[in-house]
């Protein structure tokens, strides 16, 4: 549909037309910029880094303006108007735009995917604000705590009375937190006791309850009680906090590497160089690697942060846009959150965290696909802020960054968390059960060594907490054919399906596809059929009747849906109701709870096989991480590392927590076969839902880096493939894979461009680039 030519003239003799036109970037994989006439009306409104409606083929789109100019050289009758500029003021600055605009070159995608993925979906989707209830008093706070203490009294002096020191309880909670939005079941919640005496407290006319829109309550995940500060910093946390807090104070790009054994107070220091940040009037950001470790660290930033946002997937659309515009009005100065948090709008920016750096849930696994800690980097880069990464297992290419000194290292050699700084804590013992000795000696396959039940209950006789590991969700994790040997297989992906016995079905985890448990093997038509494996459902249940009269949680992404799973599963296990947590990854990273002194690792080989040259780390990691759960109270703790594979370089390493010795042995490895840190790595994909498709695509693809490579020949190290994709099908899709290796930025880049025409894809064929990719799968 042609435009309006009023808005535009042509001078004689030229090609371009005159008029006031818009550069607009556009969520699509076609990789420019597009211009679209600006009428009067909207003329204000349609700026830079404002949002647009736009007409896009035979739909409208929205995108963002990236420029403004005053004639354009599309013929006038494809020049077509916007329609909409709904925003009154920019959505996305200069520094935001210079940072996305980065992302396209570097990530290999078009400016406005990037845009979008720097923006919360609300702004797309205008969803209504909704209300929650939230606990009012009716009297005064005097009042209030006065009435809590006569309660209190009453009890004292009868000896009895739980339902009256249920509400004296209730009362001093909300006539002391006055800052704080509880609603009943929250605070019920927290308290840990029914709804009940809240209502009757309503009814005598002590509290009342309030419809609130959301933003209105925004502390409602704020602890009921503060941390206190602890008495000093040891000298090498006051060393390292003094190197940061020099870094802000000369207002300086700087990225530092704290590098710290597990406990060794790494969180305090990020906490002490953010209140620097804001005594310096600037804002402070801190990454988590996922939503599971939110609500214990909101708990103790916000006893020592006013204000703090958080920004998370789990959020609902109006939540995240509250708290968006209380980021952007600088309301907020402390966002907290995962990855996308990264692109918090804050006002002055002055420093990024990035905890747990070595984390892959940093890395974004669809279009655009950023990794968050790179991402932050260059964005301190380009805002002058600085950038702290902090891990007790950093990732090699972050290590090599430091020890080449591109980085600045410093340095937590030892535990601070349940001691002093003048007598830390000390690391927990660990210990390596060879499962296959024990697998003799229990004459039979053993799921749990006699160790590890020995440790649990002794820790438990003791009233002691412990966590259990396995990164395997369900009940089984495959089923066997005892004729042919086959597991049975999702009928869509390239891998075995798990039973989940909740679900009473055999699962895909990858597809989600489910179906019922077959009486006889699918490949060869006989049996027996056997089901093999333990996966966290049923290592649930095994401690449930191993340990009967204890309470067992389960973390993992089966039972972890939303926000409140989260906080409940955590909140009972840091309450000490739940006395064993068994859960995948999401129980390996930062958290800390000091009653937890024995922690089980059930499969350290789990991982070891798979077709990932970051196997063997990310098995070294896990095993690091999981064992420095332990002991981090006053209590010493052990670690029990169950495997069938005890002189491998990972588990031994990792049992004895020794960093450097395993990054001695990797990096050689990496830097004989081309690996990072050593290389830059782009991993092209091609999909497509007949094999034969996926292999021709693939081999052109092929060619066409080879090609490059010739000419580019020693800055290119190699070009690998076509090769079937270690999950060779994936949802219905036939997977092809080209591991292009090069020397760094330019050549990645080099390389994405050339192939980039290549890249038209459709329903029956999808061809992606994934710059340092993390899952080679």
């Amino acid at each position: 549909m042609p435009g309006n030519t009023d808005l535009f003239s042509t001078q004689p003799g030229s090609l371009a037309v005159k008029g006031r036109f818009v550069e607009v970037a556009l969520p699509t994989p076609v990789d420019r910029l597009f211009d679209y006439a600006v009428p009067d009306p909207l003329a204000q409104r349609a700026r830079v880094g404002h949002r647009v409606t736009v007409p896009f083929g035979r739909r409208s789109l929205q995108g963002i303006v990236v420029g403004e100019k005053a004639e354009s050289t599309l013929p006038p009758a494809q020049i077509r108007e916007v329609l909409e500029a709904p925003d009154d003021a920019p959505l996305v600055d200069e520094a935001m735009r210079r940072l996305t605009r980065w992302m396209a070159e570097y990530y290999a995608c078009t400016w406005g995917e990037a845009l979008q993925a720097v923006l919360p979906a609300v702004i797309r989707t205008g969803r209504k604000r909704r209300t929650v209830p939230v606990l009012r008093l009716a009297r005064t706070i005097e009042e209030t705590l006065a009435q809590a203490a006569a309660l209190e009294q009453k009890v004292r002096e009868s000896g009895k009375g739980e339902r009256l020191l249920a509400h004296a309880r209730i009362l001093r909670a909300l006539g002391t937190f006055t800052t704080d939005s509880f609603s009943p079941a929250h605070l019920a919640e927290r308290l840990g006791c029914s709804q009940a005496p809240i209502h009757t407290l309503c009814k005598q006319g002590w509290l009342r309850i309030e419809k609130v829109e959301v933003d209105a309550a925004t502390a409602m995940t704020a602890g009921l009680g503060s941390e206190a500060l602890p008495p000093a910093l040891s000298p090498e946390q006051q060393a390292a906090l003094e190197a940061v807090n020099a870094s802000l104070r000369r207002d300086e790009f700087h990225t530092f590497l704290l590098f710290g054994v597990t406990g060794s107070g790494k969180t305090e220091v990020y906490i002490r160089a953010m209140e620097q940040a804001l005594a310096l009037g600037k804002s402070a950001i801190l990454l988590v690697p996922e939503i599971a470790l939110t609500p214990q660290t909101l708990r103790r930033f916000s006893a020592r942060f006013a204000d703090i946002s958080v920004l998370h997937s789990a959020m609902t659309d109006a939540e995240r846009r509250d708290a968006w515009k209380r980021i952007r009005e600088g309301v907020s100065r402390v966002v907290i959150g995962p990855r996308s948090a990264l692109f918090a709008p804050v006002k002055d920016l002055g420093l990024v965290v990035i905890d747990e750096e070595h984390e892959a849930t940093y890395k974004q696994d669809s279009t655009p696909r950023y990794h968050a800690r790179d991402t932050a980097i260059m964005r301190c880069r380009l805002e002058g802020a600085v950038a702290l990464l902090g891990s007790a297992t950093p990732s090699l290419e972050t290590w090599h960054n430091a020890a080449t000194g591109k980085y600045a290292l410093l340095e937590l050699p030892r535990r601070v968390a349940g001691g002093t700084a003048a007598a830390p804590a000390a690391m927990a013992r660990v210990e390596i059960v060879d499962m296959a000795q024990e697998c003799r000696e229990q004459r039979g396959f053993a799921f749990f060594s006699r160790r590890l039940r020995g440790a649990c209950a002794q820790a438990l006789e003791r009233g002691e907490q412990v966590m259990i590991f396995l990164n395997r969700r369900g009940y089984h994790t495959m089923l066997n054919c005892g004729n042919c040997g086959q597991a049975m297989m999702c009928t869509r992906c390239a891998i075995p399906m798990s039973y989940h016995r909740g679900l009473r079905k055999m699962t895909c985890h990858y597809c989600l596809e489910t179906a019922d448990q077959p009486r006889q093997c699918p490949h060869c038509g006989g049996g027996p059929l056997k089901l093999a494996g333990m996966g966290t459902e049923r290592l649930e249940e095994e401690l449930k009747t191993m340990f009967a009269g204890h309470d067992v949680a389960r973390m993992d992404s089966d039972v972890m849906k939303t926000r409140e799973d989260y906080e409940t599963a955590l909140e009972g296990f840091r309450s000490g109701q739940t006395r064993i947590l068994v859960g995948t990854q999401m129980i390996a990273k930062g958290l800390d709870f000091p009653d937890v002194t024995v922690v089980g690792v059930v499969s350290a080989d789990v991982g070891l096989g798979l077709g990932d040259f970051r196997s063997y780390e990310r098995a070294f990691q896990l095993i690091t991480q999981v064992a420095g759960r332990a002991g981090r109270g006053s209590k010493p703790g052990v670690v029990v590392v169950q495997t069938f594979q005890p002189q491998h370089v990972a588990i031994q390493t990792g049992a004895r927590q020794d960093y450097r010795e395993f990054v001695g042995f990797e990096l050689n490895h990496r830097r004989e076969s081309h690996y990072p840190p050593f290389a830059r790595l782009v991993l092209l994909t091609v999909e497509a839902a007949e094999r034969a498709k996926a292999e021709e695509a693939g081999a052109r693809l092929a060619a066409a880096a080879q090609d490059f490579a010739r000419r580019f020949a020693g800055t290119v190290y190699s070009v690998g493939g076509p090769f079937e994709a270690p999950i060779g099908m994936l949802r219905g899709r036939h997977r092809q894979q080209v591991l292009v290796k090069a020397k760094g930025f330019r050549e990645v880049r080099g390389v994405v461009d050339s192939l980039r025409p290549l890249f038209k894809a459709g329903e029956k064929l999808r061809i992606s680039a994934d710059v340092d990719p993390v899952d080679m799968l």
